[in-house]
């Protein structure tokens, strides 16, 4: 069994670390990523600094998440048109301008400006996203996405324990205005490591079609494979009923069973922590039906509203959200090498980009729901609803051809499509 040290070092044999471009994206991501999620902890606190409500924290925050929907596939056509390289390169540069405008700018105004900057922010993030989804698979051999990927998870998790921290010291010593300010730096460091990196040329029709055509193309290729349609459903639904409520009951459960936000942010920071370890060890242990595995883990976050149900201590719900967190890093994971491996690198943008959209459609409306239903139906009964829907929808996947091995062969993902494998035009 391999030690710790080697897994986070990278210098075992196998290792999507011994490639040299696919270090140089890792490193600015995961730069960027704790930059992420410093941006969510200083522009909430300056919408309060300016006069604000939790209404304008919701109103502002959610500007990034509705520009993500909106631009989605949009972001995935254009990833599969253009050089993922470029594409990302102008995402960055596009969310670095709209917060050092704000900040230069409009930084003592009320929140307008602020809602338009995460909107902004959130519409460059629709069109990097795709174009890193694709780039990966093409830096490294088919056999070392796992560990890319688990590279790319474990980045996320560990930057969702040191975001918020940094951002609260900076915050609290320096301000929101220096808060913000390192955010812009950290995308000037994805910037430099992105253009760092060399894309593999790959071959792309010389005439397109509408965008139209192309999202609906994408669309088709992501039903025609029956195991991702399912799954991706199955995502989209879990998100509505299970992590939107999560999101919006546990700081309220938290704050009355356990009297303060510290309780909140430990099993958030465990939660994360956890995932983490989650992460890097599904990247290491070879998996003989990865679709079937993945759904357990997807199960096992059943036990976030199971803890919400019976919070009999903190250390009770902390066990919960631990569990929680080793299982759903891996499902990612997972699922996002699965859809690499299965379908074809010109349409691996689009593919992204509708796993990404499926993942946050129905969040805002699960986000605007939970809480006045849980006022007019009791938390209890939405809770055991998120429940039953997570451990359900996960035994009902397993049903679907494909899913146990998150593979399928026949009908092809481009079958019947005029863009072939790699880029060029096939007869219909």
């Amino acid at each position: 069994m391999p030690n710790l040290s080697k897994m986070l070092t990278g210098r075992m044999a196998g290792s999507a670390m011994e490639l040299r471009d696919f270090r140089f994206l890792w490193a600015g991501q995961a730069v960027s990523a704790v930059g992420d999620q410093l941006f969510t902890v200083a522009v909430s606190l300056r919408v309060i600094e300016v006069g604000g409500d939790a209404g304008d924290v919701g109103l502002v925050i959610g500007g990034r998440i509705l520009a993500m929907v909106l631009f989605a596939l949009l972001g995935g056509v254009w990833a599969d048109r253009v050089p993922r390289r470029r594409a990302m390169i102008f995402a960055d540069g596009f969310r670095l301008a709209a917060i050092t405008v704000v900040v230069l700018g409009a930084f003592d105004t009320a929140t307008l400006p602020l809602a338009v900057m995460t909107f902004l922010v959130g519409s460059g993030e629709a069109f990097f996203r795709p174009a890193y989804g694709g780039l990966v698979p093409s830096l490294v051999p088919e056999e070392r996405l796992l560990s890319a990927n688990a590279w790319r998870g474990a980045t996320e998790s560990a930057a969702a324990v040191m975001g918020p921290a940094l951002g609260g010291l900076l915050v609290a010593t320096a301000g929101t205005r220096w808060a913000f300010t390192i955010n812009a730096a950290t995308f000037v460091v994805s910037l430099v490591c992105v253009l760092a990196v060399t894309e593999p040329p790959m071959r792309r029709p010389e005439t397109r079609s509408s965008i139209i055509h192309e999202t609906r193309e994408g669309l088709s290729a992501v039903r025609r494979v029956r195991w991702t349609s399912a799954v991706l459903v199955m995502t989209a639904v879990q998100t509505m009923f299970v992590v939107a409520p999560h999101m919006v009951l546990l700081p309220v459960i938290t704050q009355e069973e356990f009297a303060g936000p510290s309780a909140y942010g430990l099993v958030i920071a465990m939660f994360s922590l956890s995932g983490l370890i989650g992460t890097i060890a599904v990247g290491r242990v070879p998996l003989r039906r990865p679709g079937t595995s993945a759904i357990i883990f997807n199960a096992l976050f059943t036990a976030v509203p199971l803890v919400l149900l019976t919070p009999f201590s903190i250390w009770w719900v902390m066990g919960g959200y631990i569990i929680a967190g080793l299982a759903m890093m891996p499902f990612n994971v997972l699922l996002q090498t699965a859809l690499q491996r299965q379908f074809p690198p010109s349409l691996l943008g689009r593919v992204t980009s509708v796993d990404w959209l499926c993942s946050l459609a129905l969040l805002p409306i699960g986000l605007a729901a939970a809480g006045p239903l849980a006022d007019a139906v009791g938390r209890t009964t939405v809770l055991v609803v998120a429940a039953v829907v997570q451990l359900g929808a996960s035994v009902a996947v397993l049903t679907v051809p494909g899913v146990r091995d998150f593979h399928q062969d026949e009908p092809s993902a481009v079958e019947n499509s005029e863009v072939a494998g790699d880029g060029s035009r096939t007869s219909s």
